[in-house]
């Protein structure tokens, strides 16, 4: 969701290190709707801590530039970052993770523009969900691949690569949801995007 109208934003730091069912492929190397934030400089510092399984809600509040979730995050070198498709559902069959909250969950994808000269290594790319602002939520998973944890590998220069997740969200709060993405490449800062699932 993309329109081409560019905002200008202040950044903060990013999050990093993940795996990878529910990634893909796109096809298309622009990404859809919405607005862009450009996210002057680089170098990111202090990192949320990631749990040691990757699904386990975090414990720490999210960190980086606050977008919303029509925008896209793109970076001075062309890396870009965004949100498509953040949806209240009803975790299908095979999916673990929402049992504290009856089935209901967020869902969404997470999708990287490789605009760069060069292969981008996202397999070191952390993705934290969180309701009422920092409330973290758990990641969901299941054995089918339906839902991802992270990115398996590299994004290759001129390509999108994009991974579906899942969050444990009550539906009462799906109208505050925040993705936070980190990639702890030590370049690029942590974002924020924070948004109301469709269908809450």
């Amino acid at each position: 969701m993309r329109n081409g109208v560019a905002a200008l934003l202040l950044l903060l730091p990013l999050l990093g290190a993940c795996s990878a069912p529910g990634t893909t492929d796109a096809t298309s190397t622009t990404p859809t709707a919405g607005s862009t934030a450009v996210l002057p400089g680089s170098g990111a510092t202090a990192a949320v801590s990631a749990p040691a399984d990757p699904t386990d809600a975090p414990t720490t509040p999210p960190i980086g530039e606050k977008l919303t979730v029509d925008q896209a995050a793109d970076f001075p070198d062309g890396l870009s970052v965004q949100i498509d498709g953040l949806t209240a559902a009803t975790a299908p069959a095979g999916v673990t993770g929402a049992e504290g909250t009856g089935g209901e969950v967020v869902a969404a994808d997470v999708v990287i523009t490789n605009r760069t000269a060069a292969p981008y290594d996202a397999g070191g790319l952390v993705i934290h969900g969180y309701y009422r602002d920092a409330v973290g939520a758990v990641m969901l998973s299941d054995a089918g691949g339906t839902f991802g944890v992270g990115f398996a590998g590299p994004v290759p220069a001129g390509a999108q690569r994009k991974v579906h997740v899942g969050f444990a969200v009550p539906r009462a709060d799906a109208g505050n949801v925040t993705i936070n993405v980190d990639p702890r490449d030590g370049t690029h800062n942590a974002v924020q995007f924070q948004g109301s699932a469709v269908g809450n």
